[in-house]
């Protein structure tokens, strides 16, 4: 348990620590969720307790056949079996390549939940293996430690949330988002029975994955300032991933940030926690994630790396055209009960939560940028430009391999 004092000092430190990493050794993986984590726990979509929660997505954003928007959020959880849309082509297996190249991904928490399944889906259904990729996965604790591995050279390309890439590319760090496996939010802030409002978190201890400029810290922030509240009003509690399901059902913890599948595990435990704040309502235009790698890699590594987002894009369009199998698998690797599983991807697939095409609108990537300053996550100075954080040429080659951009669904960016 820790009060953060000096918010952008420290969060600079961290980035500090993620370039110094960069000359020394990797972050040591995380081998498995702790003993005492709960089943990947859960948050997100939920506008009330019931399962019917709306997932989030950018509400104002409109539908776009390239990917440069997000879609509306989704009415309900109650979608069809396999949500109404639109869907477009995938890479045809027929076109295996003859040679088979390696690469390492790191992938940001333990175990993946349900919105990190894209690489996953790629993996269990054989997608790699389509492209002639043998990819050995790497888990961590959170999208800090998974980019400070990327930097070191011990990862080829990495998922992360955007937070983290942002500050490393402040500091001249020489990486870039080369995709995304969710561009807009779909987390809540989620609270004891007592706490209704933002502003009844002022003295209360937060569970903070990652610490610091982490996603949920970063998150934690934006519901504070809804309040007129700042880090130092509240206690932040370090917790992992997948431990802070249980640190919150055993009121270890007052609130933190869910993702959807945690959510509805957390409350088929403790039906009275409170929804206190969906995210994506208070940052409508916020950039999630990102698959990102070094530009050392970029040149050096560039046909397995194009493999990995061809069989990764795949993977996101099949998770809307074939929710049987993308449950199954999620089930397993998540952990989570198939009930709960079933209940989050309804409100996913319906909110349109993976991308289909390259997922890294401008929109989104500058307004999370100017939000990330106004809550002293990021500095005003040399703030980072879209074009320093992307490099879309890589993506955009494997749209071309997968048969060429989905379009006619407002869900599809």
């Amino acid at each position: 348990m820790f009060k953060p004092a000096k918010l952008l000092s420290t969060t600079l430190g961290l980035v500090g620590i993620l370039l110094l990493s960069a000359c020394g050794g990797g972050a040591a993986p995380a081998s498995s969720a702790p003993a005492s984590a709960a089943k990947p726990a859960a948050s997100a979509a939920a506008a009330s307790a019931a399962a019917s929660a709306k997932p989030a997505a950018s509400a104002s954003a409109k539908p776009a056949a390239s990917g440069s928007a997000s879609a509306k959020p989704a009415a309900s959880g109650a979608a069809a079996a396999k949500p109404a849309g639109s869907f477009g082509p995938v890479f045809s297996a027929a076109a295996k390549p003859s040679d088979k190249l390696k690469l390492v991904y790191g992938n940001p928490v333990t175990p993946p939940n349900l919105v990190h399944m894209a690489a996953y889906i790629a993996k269990d259904m054989g997608f790699f293996d389509e492209v002639g990729l043998d990819v050995e996965f790497k888990s961590f604790e959170g999208g800090v430690d998974a980019l400070r591995g990327g930097l070191s050279g011990g990862l080829d390309v990495v998922g992360t949330s955007s937070d983290p890439l942002f500050a490393a590319v402040q500091q001249g760090a020489p990486v870039k988002a080369i995709g995304t496996y969710a561009p807009k939010l779909s987390v809540s802030m989620v609270g004891q029975s007592t706490i209704k409002t933002p502003a009844d978190l002022k003295g209360k201890k937060i569970g903070t994955p990652g610490g610091i400029g982490g996603f949920t810290e970063v998150m934690a922030r934006l519901v504070l300032q809804k309040a007129n509240l700042t880090p130092p009003d509240v206690q932040y509690v370090n917790v992992t991933t997948a431990g802070r399901v249980p640190a919150l059902v055993n009121k270890q913890i007052d609130a933190t940030v869910m993702h959807v599948d945690q959510y509805l595990t957390a409350t088929s435990q403790v039906p009275d926690l409170v929804d206190v704040a969906n995210l994506w309502e208070i940052a409508p235009d916020w950039w999630y994630s990102a698959f990102a790698t070094t530009e050392d890699n970029m040149k050096n590594k560039r046909e397995a790396l194009t493999r990995f987002m061809t069989a990764v894009v795949k993977a996101q369009r099949t998770m809307y055209i074939d929710p049987a199998n993308t449950k199954k698998w999620a089930a397993e690797e998540t952990k989570a009960k198939p009930d709960v599983i079933d209940k989050a991807y309804d409100q996913l697939a319906t909110g349109g939560i993976w991308a289909v095409n390259d997922g890294m609108p401008e929109k989104l990537i500058n307004y999370t940028i100017d939000k990330e300053v106004d809550v002293n996550v990021l500095k005003a100075q040399n703030k980072p430009t879209y074009a320093q954080v992307t490099d879309k040429s890589i993506v955009d080659e494997a749209i071309k391999r997968n048969g060429g951009v989905w379009s006619g669904d407002p869900r599809w960016y």
